[in-house]
């Protein structure tokens, strides 16, 4: 067996527990739907799916990015759908609020999406050392590991994709 066989081998028998249990943890949550539909089309399925299987593997951090960009396109595809295509480009916080102004999110639902777009900034753009809202600075004021404080925030991005997904399902 090759060097690298043997990683993945090794690496699979190490983490096969806790991925189980992150699938089973998606299956509560995924919608129970006969049809799933992705208003933001083939690019927000594959968003939808990576960030699935992401969380799964333990890549929270993708899980994260690519969870909320899906929220994101679906926000931007409802807009467009409905002749809005002045949001076609605009950013997330504009589409956020234009959705609650809309009525297409409650208070609860926007201010969840919200909170997850806080935890997703320090993930995409810089922070000093130590800033209030990095995610080292989270774990040391939480007393958590800094991949515990990631996977929180990973299961509330993946729990707010799911909450959408439910929104569209058929």
């Amino acid at each position: 067996m090759r060097e690298s066989e043997e990683w993945l081998t090794n690496e699979e028998m190490i983490c096969r527990a806790d991925r189980v249990t992150r699938l089973d943890w998606l299956a509560t949550i995924t919608p129970n739907a006969e049809y799933l539909t992705f208003p933001g089309g083939l690019t927000a399925k594959y968003l939808f799916d990576e960030t699935r299987y992401s969380f799964v593997y333990g890549q929270f951090l993708a899980s994260i990015l690519l969870g909320f960009a899906f929220i994101e396109m679906t926000l931007a595809a409802w807009f467009h759908m409905s002749g809005r295509d002045d949001l076609d480009r605009v950013n997330v916080s504009k589409l956020l609020s234009e959705a609650k102004m809309a009525g297409w999110l409650t208070e609860e639902e926007h201010s969840r999406i919200e909170a997850i777009r806080r935890v997703r900034n320090p993930a995409v753009h810089f922070r000093a050392p130590l800033a209030e809202d990095s995610i080292e600075y989270r774990a040391f004021s939480e007393h958590e590991h800094t991949y515990s404080v990631i996977e929180k925030d990973a299961r509330a991005v993946v729990a707010a994709v799911m909450h959408m997904l439910g929104r569209n399902a058929v």
